[in-house]
């Protein structure tokens, strides 16, 4: 009975140190893990830079309208091929000419009181795609379209043709405005910025206005005003935390 009650006594002895090395093991564990955690600070940084357009593009065309289908049909083939023709006269290579839109459709005239008068009116449109690569010849452009019988002009947009110097110029700036934000926060902890760790960039912009575009047809020409565009870059950094500042 006694040997019995000794081994029973030291079993439990044994289980018992060995749950609690376990948990030793296990506590220690998890204080390295803490201590190897990396210590880290993540900023974002803005950037912006600036050019002056050097490509537009300008959606113009015709709408014509008659009781005879054909006929509204041929009007605005003329229109069209007349505005063309204008159009390269001053130098835009046919290449850069594109249709963008033809449509058809038929409208059931009615009265005053909104009852049909039996007659119908079709509508013929054909718009056209130009790229301009001398963004200075805009005005004329359209003044000469307007000239050839163009009566809708849906936009005139700007655009940089290569935004590639831009996008690195805005980039510098993101990249410098999060060192500078990176710094100031371990100056403010007492700790030192170490390496990047991980970089992740967003990229926006290219065609997007900083000034008022416009442009109005009329005999002297069309009053178009470019402004600026930008591109817009912004990083997020993870950097390293070195040691304490001396």
């Amino acid at each position: 009975m006694k040997n019995s009650t000794y081994h029973m006594l030291l079993t439990f002895v044994f289980i018992f140190s060995g749950l609690f090395g376990s948990q030793v093991v296990n506590a220690q564990s998890d204080m390295d893990s803490a201590n190897t955690t990396p210590r880290t600070i993540a900023v974002s940084g803005n950037g912006t830079a600036s050019g002056t357009p050097d490509i537009a593009y300008l959606q113009i065309g015709t709408e014509q309208t008659n009781s005879d289908p054909a006929a509204a049909f041929s009007s605005a083939n003329d229109v069209i091929s007349a505005l063309q023709q204008a159009v390269v006269d001053l130098g835009v290579d046919a290449t850069d000419i594109q249709t963008s839109a033809f449509n058809m459709w038929v409208q059931t005239n009615t009265d005053n009181s909104g009852n049909s008068t039996g007659e119908s009116t079709y509508h013929a449109q054909n718009m056209l795609t130009i790229c301009v690569r001398d963004v200075t010849q805009a005005g004329d452009i359209i003044s000469a379209a307007v000239n050839a019988g163009a009566n809708n002009i849906n936009g005139l947009n700007f655009g940089i043709a290569d935004p590639t110097a831009l996008a690195n110029q805005a980039r510098d700036i993101a990249i410098a405005d999060a060192q500078a934000r990176a710094q100031q926060i371990a100056s403010a902890l007492g700790v030192n910025v170490g390496p990047a760790i991980t970089v992740n960039e967003s990229v926006s912009g290219g065609a997007q206005p900083l000034a008022a575009r416009a442009f109005s047809a009329g005999v002297g020409g069309a009053s178009v005003r470019q402004g600026q565009l930008s591109v817009n870059v912004q990083v997020t950094i993870t950097f390293a935390i070195d040691a304490q500042a001396t």
